[in-house]
C-alpha cells in the first residue's frame, strides 16, 4: 500500500532540478519568472510561526511554470503564474498544518520508503542521477536532509489524510444506483459518425491561385457521382487535408467534438449524403458520411465500478476540505503578499 501511495505522489515531488532564478534576483533562461519585485527567499505565509517563502512555492511549481511559459505570454502568463502560486501556497499551508499533527504522534516512516520517493523524483523531474539533482539545490540552501524532510512530510500528510479522511468514506448499492439514475448523461456514450473530408485550402493550397473554381469543378462532380469511389478519387486528387493520402478518412468521432459549422451541416444527414462546400476562414470543405453510430447508455453493470469510483472521491474530496477547514481554524496564518 505505501509503495502505491509512493508513486501517486512522485509527480507531485517536492523540488524540481530547473529552477526558475539563477540567483535572488537574477532570472534563469530556462524558467522565465513574470511576476515583478519577487524574492527566491521573500516570506509568503506564515505558519504557527514557521515561514513559507518563495523558494518554497517554486519547488513545487517549476515544472508547471515551464508548461504555462510555453503556453502563455504578456499578462496572461503572469496571471496564470500568480493563480498557480497561490494555489500552491495554500495546499503548503494545509499540509504543514497536518504535518504537525504527525509531529505530535509519529509513527514510523521506513526511510526505503523515503529513498524511494526521492528516486522517482528524479525521474520525474529529468534530472540525471541523484547527486544531479542535490547539486543543481545547494545554491538555494536546499540540502539532501532538506529534501528528505519534505518526502517524509508528503508521506505522513498523504497517511493522515487516508486515516482521518479516506477510510471514513463509505458508499453503498443504493447510492451508486440512485446516482447512475440521476446521471444518464455522465454515461452516455455521445453519437458518433464516421467521414471523408476534402478540404481545399483558401491559399497555398492543391487549387493553387483559384480555389474558389476547384471548389465548384468537386461540387460539380459530386453532383454526378457522390459515391465512395469517386468522392475518395477527388480527395486523393484534390484535397489538402491532413488525411488526403488515407482518403480523407475520419473515423468515428464523436458528432459533437467536431467543429461547430461541421455539425450543423451534418444535422439529420445518414450514411452516402455529402454536404459542402462548408465556407470557414482557412479553407473550403466537402463532408461524406460513412456511417453513425447512435448515442447509447452504458449498462448499470458496465459503469458500476466507474459510479462507485466517482462517488467515492467525491465523497473524499468533501471530507478532506471539511478536514482541512477543521485544523486551520485555530491556526495563526500571516500573509505578507497581497
Amino acid at each position: 500500500m505505501m509503495r502505491k501511495l509512493l508513486l501517486s505522489l512522485a509527480f507531485a515531488a517536492c523540488a524540481v532540478p530547473a529552477l526558475p532564478l539563477a540567483a535572488a534576483d537574477e532570472p534563469s533562461m530556462a524558467m522565465p519568472i513574470p511576476l515583478p519585485d519577487t524574492r527566491i527567499d521573500s516570506v509568503l505565509v506564515s505558519v504557527n510561526g514557521e515561514p513559507i517563502t518563495m523558494l518554497d512555492v517554486i519547488l513545487e511549481t517549476g515544472g508547471r511554470e515551464k508548461e504555462l511559459a510555453g503556453i502563455y505570454s504578456g499578462d496572461r502568463l503572469f496571471s496564470e503564474t500568480r493563480k498557480l502560486r497561490e494555489e500552491t501556497v495554500e495546499q503548503i499551508v494545509t499540509r504543514k498544518l497536518i504535518y504537525e499533527k504527525y509531529k505530535a504522534e509519529p509513527f514510523d516512516i521506513p526511510r526505503q520508503e523515503i529513498e524511494n520517493l526521492l528516486d522517482e523524483l528524479v525521474r520525474s523531474s529529468g534530472a540525471e542521477s541523484r547527486s544531479a539533482l542535490e547539486k543543481s539545490l545547494q545554491p538555494f540552501g536546499i540540502t539532501p536532509e532538506r529534501l528528505r524532510e519534505q518526502a517524509r512530510e508528503r508521506i505522513a500528510v498523504e497517511v493522515l489524510l487516508m486515516r482521518d479522511c479516506n477510510y471514513h468514506v463509505d458508499v453503498t448499492p443504493k447510492e451508486v444506483y440512485e446516482d447512475y439514475k440521476a446521471h444518464p448523461e455522465r454515461w452516455t456514450v455521445p453519437e458518433k459518425i464516421s467521414l471523408q473530408l476534402l478540404q481545399i485550402n483558401v491559399t497555398a493550397g492543391a487549387a493553387g491561385g483559384d480555389p474558389q473554381a476547384a471548389v465548384k469543378a468537386v461540387r460539380a462532380e459530386l453532383d454526378k457521382d457522390s459515391s465512395q469511389k469517386n468522392f475518395t478519387r477527388l480527395v486523393l486528387e484534390r484535397s489538402d487535408g491532413a488525411t488526403a493520402s488515407t482518403g480523407g478518412v475520419i473515423d468515428g468521432t464523436e458528432l459533437n467534438k467536431l467543429r461547430p459549422e461541421f455539425i450543423e451541416a451534418l444535422k439529420d444527414k445518414k450514411s452516402g449524403d455529402v454536404v459542402g462546400p462548408i465556407e470557414a476562414p482557412e479553407a473550403f470543405f466537402f463532408l461524406r458520411v460513412i456511417g453513425t453510430e447512435p448515442a447509447k447508455l452504458i449498462p448499470f453493470s458496465q459503469a458500476n465500478r466507474e459510479v462507485r469510483e466517482a462517488l467515492y472521491k467525491a465523497k473524499a474530496a468533501e471530507k478532506r476540505k471539511e478536514y482541512e477547514e477543521e485544523i486551520r481554524r485555530d491556526a495563526f496564518i500571516r500573509r505578507f503578499y497581497y
